[in-house]
């Protein structure tokens, strides 16, 4: 990401918030069962009760307020089929995890009011927004490198074609980490069952003799190990929701990327009919440059 000329490494927005969102154990609602859950912001020292409705409010109000800015898409609210199912519900809740922690590490939304009632306040009701991010931020001095519009938008154009080919890159490589994880799962089971078996074995007798102890400590040694097998896949699961973290933020920049060029054009275009020096003409020339820069600063 850039911010200007700085440089914005992935530890340091790493280490702006740290979130955590886990299930409620038990569902609400007497009739019409719903999840709730227990969410933590780190920097804000808060835990508080959120329900999936309420993540999709605050994902309203920041696309309405911030619509020149990369906003992740929400996890589906519910599929038709298994929809209710544990790994279902456990997928949606690493997702709004994902979700929230990129929200709550961006340059800009991380510091928007809503995203911290969100986070802070036991009622979490939002307003929507009168205005977006280009009326309330006002007259700004340009950061984009003290380029002309013109070489904003050649840039922004050239790397269309950089960004699809990245993101194809990446969900390809996914899919291949979904199928190696998969068989990889397999084997694991296969490994908690010899490591149960093992462990099994290994229990001392009271009728042991010297040789069977110390074959059950070579029993408990290899059992030791398939545990640790089993453990050692959770560094996997890691670099699997790093991966994942990443495809959500490029398909976030492409969606951001594809409205902007339907918006620009239709901005260039209303500026061309009108007087060149009227305020209508110079506002949207304004706005045209803004989304430009916030495109162009990748947050």
């Amino acid at each position: 990401m850039r911010r200007g000329i700085e440089e914005v490494t992935y530890e340091d927005l790493e280490s702006t918030d740290v979130i955590s969102v886990e299930l409620v154990p038990e569902r609400k609602g007497l009739i019409l069962k719903h999840c709730e859950y227990y969410v933590s912001s780190r920097r804000h020292g808060t835990t508080v009760t959120r329900r999936y409705n309420e993540f999709a409010q605050l994902y309203d109000v920041l696309n309405a307020k911030y619509p020149y800015r990369a906003v992740c898409c929400l996890p589906p609210k519910r599929v038709v089929v298994g929809g209710g199912s544990p790994l279902f519900l456990q997928r949606r809740r690493a997702a709004l995890q994902r979700w929230l922690s990129i929200v709550a590490r961006h340059p800009v939304l991380a510091h928007d009011a809503d995203v911290r009632t969100f986070l802070c306040e036991i009622s979490s009701k939002l307003d929507k927004p009168k205005h977006d991010e280009f009326v309330l931020a006002g007259t700004q001095e340009d950061s984009a490198n003290g380029m002309s519009t013109d070489e904003m938008q050649d840039v922004f154009s050239m790397e269309q074609e950089q960004l699809r080919l990245v993101h194809l890159g990446l969900g390809r490589l996914f899919k291949i980490f979904e199928k190696v994880e998969s068989r990889c799962e397999t084997e694991l089971a296969d490994i908690r069952e010899l490591g149960a078996a093992l462990s099994a074995l290994s229990t001392p007798a009271s009728i042991d003799t010297e040789r069977w102890t110390h074959m059950r400590d070579s029993l408990k040694a290899a059992a030791e190990l398939a545990t640790e097998m089993v453990e050692a896949d959770m560094d996997e699961d890691e670099a699997m929701e790093r991966m994942l973290v990443s495809l959500d933020c490029l398909s976030a920049y492409r969606s951001l990327c594809s409205r902007l060029s339907r918006g620009l054009h239709a901005e260039r275009a209303a500026a061309a009919a009108s007087a060149v020096h009227s305020p209508a003409s110079s506002l949207l020339r304004a706005r045209h440059r803004y989304a430009l820069k916030c495109a162009l600063e990748v947050r």
